[in-house]
């Protein structure tokens, strides 16, 4: 910080917009103390404030599946992919963190999968694709045909590339055929 209350940063990157910010002056406008770091921690304050209702939201919506009815599980799935398709980033990287945490629990993970590939928000279709591409090469069988169902959903480009990368292993069998279907 400087005499003048001038503060000078550089460069600042972001991760949860992935942006390079290369300089940054902060005159206080309002009072010498409201600084970028004062700025940066409301910032966290918020995004972290929306992550918490989006943990909220999916665990409500996941409390709602039904394993004897369809139609109910795929409005769930629907009403995650909404929400996403809200809230964008922090509900996208929510819905994946949480993802991760369910991974055991197949009839609660599978669900939240497809919500993820359901998404049509386009600032985290990457994002999206890749946390599902992951999962494609898990270990468990059931994970893999989840995350292909998901991929399937998407309709990104990486997503797409995807789906052709799953169908053209030789060592995946019925997942490479899933894939390929998706593809169509």
């Amino acid at each position: 910080m400087f005499e003048d209350g001038t503060v000078a940063i550089v460069p600042v990157t972001s991760s949860t917009a992935a942006t390079i910010l290369n300089e940054a002056f902060n005159r206080p406008v309002a009072s010498p103390s409201y600084t970028f770091v004062t700025s940066f921690d409301q910032y966290q304050k918020i995004f972290s404030g929306q992550c918490d209702r989006v943990h909220s939201f999916i665990y409500g919506q996941l409390d709602n599946l039904d394993q004897s009815d369809d139609d109910q599980n795929e409005e769930v799935v629907d009403c995650i992919a909404r929400i996403i398709d809200l809230m964008g980033e922090p509900a996208s990287c929510t819905a994946v963190l949480e993802a991760g945490l369910l991974k055991e629990n197949l009839s609660a993970f599978e669900p939240l999968l497809l919500a993820i590939g359901a998404s049509r928000h386009r600032d985290t279709e990457y994002l999206r694709a890749h946390a599902l591409r992951g999962y494609a090469k898990d270990a468990d069988y059931r994970v893999r045909k989840a995350a292909v169902r998901a991929l399937g959903r998407m309709k990104a480009l990486p997503a797409k590339q995807a789906l052709e990368e799953i169908s053209s292993q030789k060592d995946t069998g019925e997942i490479a055929l899933l894939a390929a279907a998706m593809l169509r």
